[in-house]
């Protein structure tokens, strides 16, 4: 017999499931290949467990060591030992030559994922096993599935399929193990992104939500930095970080005090974690009373998110506008009453159809988000004609007059404004430097909604208007009662609006300024041991190209914004002097885009040649102007203590933190 007729299990290099046989059933024919060879039949119970492999081969009669496939003829080792004879090349012989032809699978019993008998399994500490529970456990964080959903048997039976030689742990691996592990690895990643904090300053941001029918309450705490990036001679490049540094479950009561309490012990976890590079610099909450005064007697400076306080003016002007509320209620009971009609949810796609609109469902507004109010309206403006097709064959639950459609125009006009500052603010790279630039483009656009004949013409929207700029005036009076402050400091050290503090403020006030700017310059400098002198000298960097800022304002809200800052070469050019470092900076003029994120446009190229005054914007550039990001954590951990997902309190923070933080640092 040639030898080149054998087939030898070493020749089967590439790795599959399938390269190594079932061990299980090679043990089992082991017995009977003892018994033939002492000659002896074997048992009726050992023919009864005797594989199926052998229905496909037949020893060979001059070599026990050898069988002959009935299919194809070709020879198969099956050892050399004749004590330890096996079926794994049998079983490779028929995965690659006769694939269609076997089918040795085990029958899924329970919940439990077994491998499959022709697969054998793996070790568990296997990398492979590991890289797939692993991914598992990534996937329960990502998903926020519930650990029981590994025993799941739609899922197990995927298992089989997709990894035959893997063995899924129960759900209490990967709740008391796996994504304990996970969360473990996500926090080291955070420490080592503090480790290469930018100026050791960390701001934060914190919210509270209570779940429903408990007397659980979570507590979040994330935080915003800039981290530097270096290569060699490479110039030093920054980028913003977010990350989750924590969410802690609360069973006491919301004062004050207690959410002092817990604040300062999630901040000192941290300072203790990241010694020396971990220093809170500003601290984003909402506007209530127990959030503002906790602020006060915590030592932090507190900054009052600009979303939470553009929603309380929006809703409180709405409120004082009874026309306007009238129209929105009977935009409310439209949209609920075709929302809760399969017959009136046809109808409106077959006349948005007909009509040849957008086919889209109507939007249910939110009393927790003031701009869902003016989504709804502005959709039903979007399907006029098919409601008003719809009102003449049925009841939509109330009618819009002709009145009433003009007025819903004009109120969708007023509130523009006031959704784009709001999705402004709540851009991921948006600072507070932007909370007067948005301030004063809201007080613009207000004064121009007075002159549109529109708008003014319209009792209603004109008293709204009257009441959108009283409340906006009061919500942030706090911003300019001192010229010496945190948003003032943060505007000027923006390239993009640093005229509008010398427009804002007297000349002595601005002068104030600029000397306060100076004097955290100097702390700097004086901290590093730099040359003041060498850090004075104007820039060789010339200016910036713009990315943008000749298009076209496509709103009243970004023209606005856009006339705030025009002309700001010409400006500054002449009204100051280059005699110290921030002169410098403010006489040069800058193109920067309304849309750049002046962190990485402008102040990561200028590290090099001024660092000092570099630090020092980044320190107030990399704060948030509103606490959206442990808000958003907090409708996560509302998705995963609902009525029907099984998760003890307790095990919602470490989720949720591995969640947030494996798409941030993955």
């Amino acid at each position: 017999m040639d030898a080149d007729d054998v087939v030898k299990t070493e020749d089967l290099t590439e790795f599959d499931s399938s390269t190594a046989a079932a061990a299980a059933t090679a043990a089992a024919d082991e017995d009977d290949d003892q018994q033939h060879m002492a000659g002896t039949p074997p048992t009726k119970k050992q023919r009864r467990n005797k594989s199926v492999i052998w229905k496909y081969f037949t020893i060979c009669d001059n070599d026990f060591t050898k069988v002959v496939c009935n299919l194809c003829k070709r020879v198969v080792s099956r050892g050399k030992d004749l004590a330890h004879l096996t079926t794994s090349a049998m079983h490779n012989h028929m995965h690659y030559k006769h694939r269609n032809v076997v089918g040795i699978r085990t029958i899924q019993s329970g919940k439990r994922s077994q491998p499959n008998p022709s697969y054998p399994a793996l070790p568990t500490n296997h990398s492979i096993n590991q890289e797939i529970t692993e991914s598992v456990g990534e996937m329960i964080c990502m998903d926020l599935l519930p650990y029981s959903f590994v025993e799941n048997k739609g899922f197990c039976k995927l298992m089989t399929v997709v990894a035959p030689h893997y063995t899924l742990p129960k759900g209490i691996h990967f709740s008391h193990k796996v994504v304990p592990q996970l969360h473990q690895r996500m926090k080291a990643k955070v420490k080592d992104s503090l480790e290469n904090i930018e100026g050791n300053v960390v701001h934060c941001t914190a919210d509270i939500w209570s779940r429903k029918f408990s007397t659980s309450s979570y507590l979040s705490l994330t935080g915003h930095w800039i981290v530097q990036n270096t290569s060699g001679f490479v110039a030093v490049t920054h980028k913003r970080v977010s990350a989750l540094l924590n969410m802690k479950v609360i069973d006491t009561e919301h004062t004050a005090a207690h959410i002092l309490q817990h604040l300062q012990e999630l901040v000192e976890d941290w300072q203790t974690m990241v010694p020396h590079r971990f220093t809170v610099g500003f601290f984003v909450t909402n506007n209530t009373c127990n959030m503002v005064k906790a602020m006060s007697e915590s030592g932090f400076e507190h900054v009052r998110c600009m979303a939470h306080s553009l929603h309380l003016i929006v809703t409180a002007a709405i409120e004082e506008c009874h026309g306007v509320v009238s129209v929105i209620n009977t935009a409310r009971q439209i949209t609920n009453t075709v929302h809760m009609s399969n017959k009136a949810l046809a109808k409106l796609h077959e006349m948005q159809e007909q009509l040849g609109l957008t086919v889209a469902a109507l939007i249910h507004d939110m009393p927790t988000r003031w701009n869902t109010a003016l989504f709804m309206l502005q959709r039903l403006l979007e399907q006029k004609e098919a409601l008003i097709a719809m009102a003449k064959v049925m009841n939509l639950g109330g009618s819009v007059s002709e009145h009433q459609w003009t007025l819903m125009e004009a109120i969708v006009t007023v509130l523009e404004p006031f959704e784009e500052a709001t999705r402004t603010v709540c851009q991921d790279e948006t600072s507070i430097s932007s909370v007067i630039p948005c301030i004063q483009a809201l007080r613009a656009s207000l004064t121009e909604l007075l002159a549109n004949k529109d708008v003014s013409d319209l009792l209603e929207t004109r008293k709204l208007v009257v009441s959108l700029q009283t409340h906006l005036e009061e919500h942030f009076q706090h911003v300019f009662d001192m010229p010496i402050n945190t948003y003032f400091k943060a505007t000027l050290l923006d390239p993009r609006f640093k005229i509008m503090p010398m427009a804002l403020l007297s000349k002595l006030d601005y002068d104030r300024l600029k000397g306060a700017v100076a004097l955290e310059v100097e702390e700097v400098l004086d901290q590093d041991g730099m040359l003041s002198a060498g850090e004075a000298g104007p820039s060789s960097g010339g200016l910036l190209e713009s990315d943008g800022t000749s298009s076209k304002p496509a709103s009243l809200f970004w023209g606005a914004m856009q006339s705030l800052t025009a002309n700001n070469t010409a400006s500054l050019s002449k009204t100051v002097t280059a005699s110290c470092l921030v002169e410098n900076y403010l006489a040069e003029g800058s193109t920067q885009s309304l849309s750049s994120d002046p962190v990485i446009s402008y102040w990561s190229a200028k590290m090099a040649q001024c660092p000092a005054l570099a630090r020092v914007a980044i320190k107030y550039l990399a704060c948030p102007p509103t606490s959206v990001s442990s808000e958003r954590l907090l409708n996560t951990a509302r998705d995963v203590v609902g009525a029907d997902y099984r998760l003890l309190p307790v095990h919602v923070p470490q989720l949720v933190f591995t969640k947030y933080n494996l798409g941030k640092f993955e």
